[in-house]
């Protein structure tokens, strides 16, 4: 009987340290298997959300100016004077070239200037990046030469400054390229500055943007007219973007370069024949204006223009208008015609036609 019971509590003792063994045996893969599919997962993407969420208002488009400053005025004036009537102010940063952007936007430029100046007056920024530089020609960072937009290193720091932007800054609005059919109409389509290059280039960046910032509306801004040679842009270019690629069709416009001295002698089709190359896409300006200069009318006429270019040449025309963004807000000197009011501060017609379009 005694040796029975050691039998039995020996075969006892060993299935207890057989299922301990398991037990532990079970434990240890299990373990492993857990780290090993958390090692085989793939990292979650990143995802930036953009800092603004501006409500499109009851007018149905949204207003826009540089606010330029005033003489004696500072520009925590001239921001606060800018934002009793426009939702946006477009960035160039310094201005800054594309390169150095995002450094411009990390750091106490863009602390004072965007966040401060820009964010905290109620405003959202548009962000401008550009690759032309002064006399149409490539812009390049320092150390690299004889640079073309068939570039593979020039084309990987443009989409890298590009993307760095984005993560400094947290855009709404990103402009991947200003006044761009410049350059189309400079050097044609093909060729190691072909303009199919840069077309490739913001489809990829565009991609790019998306990937990591979903709700950041990518664009670029052509050029309405060709005002160093005072005649209408080739909107042929237009066809070589895919509209899908394209989350707004936004313009630079100075139609009184074409030698047009009133709102008024601008037919009627003048917008709305560049907003049939992508119809129904939201339309906008990121610059326009019209001088108060006599020659060109005086004051009234810049305030015609304001009531025409938000009118008669698009709204009623069923543009899609979405942006309407002027120029600068003071003239820059005394000779300067631009702004809707002057360099002294005095108030022109045409800030009395702005304010009373902001409240509509």
């Amino acid at each position: 009987m005694e040796k029975m019971n050691a039998k039995i509590f020996g075969v006892t003792v060993f299935c207890v340290i057989i299922l301990i063994a398991v037990i532990l045996m079970s434990g240890c893969t299990k373990k492993e298997i857990t780290s090993s599919e958390s090692e085989s997962k793939p990292a979650m993407p990143e995802t930036i959300a953009p800092e603004d969420s501006p409500q499109l208002p009851q007018r149905g488009f949204f207003m826009g100016v540089l606010p330029s400053t005033a003489k004696g005025q500072t520009f925590d004036q001239a921001y606060a004077q800018a934002a009793q009537y426009s939702e946006f102010v477009p960035v160039w940063g310094r201005p800054t070239p594309f390169y150095n952007l995002a450094d411009d936007l990390s750091g106490s430029w863009g602390q004072t200037f965007v966040k401060q100046l820009t964010r905290g007056n109620g405003m959202f920024p548009i962000i401008h990046l550009s690759f032309i530089d002064s006399g149409l020609t490539l812009a390049t960072p320092p150390g690299m030469t004889n640079a073309t937009l068939s570039d593979p290193a020039w084309r990987a720091a443009y989409k890298k400054a590009a993307i760095d932007v984005v993560r400094a800054s947290h855009p709404r609005y990103l402009s991947l390229g200003n006044e761009v059919n410049r350059w189309y109409e400079k050097y044609g389509e093909d060729g190691p500055n072909g303009f199919r290059n840069y077309v490739s280039l913001y489809e990829e960046i565009y991609d790019e943007v998306k990937r990591i910032s979903p709700e950041t509306k990518v664009f670029c801004v052509f050029a309405r007219e060709i005002v160093s040679e005072n005649r209408e842009a080739d909107l042929k270019v237009l066809r070589l973007f895919d509209q899908n690629k394209m989350d707004l069709l936004v313009f630079t416009s100075y139609p009184y370069a074409l030698g047009k001295t009133d709102p008024s002698m601008i037919p009627e089709d003048y917008y709305s024949k560049a907003a049939d190359y992508m119809p129904g896409k939201p339309f906008g300006f990121s610059e326009i204006a019209w001088p108060s200069l006599d020659v060109f009318g005086g004051e009234r006429a810049q305030a015609d223009f304001i009531k025409d270019a938000t009118g008669r040449l698009t709204r009623d025309r069923g543009v899609n208008l979405y942006l309407f963004g002027w120029s600068w807000l003071h003239d820059l000197n005394e000779n300067d015609s631009i702004g809707l009011i002057k360099f002294d501060g005095t108030e022109k017609l045409g800030y009395s036609a702005w304010k009373k379009l902001s409240k509509e």
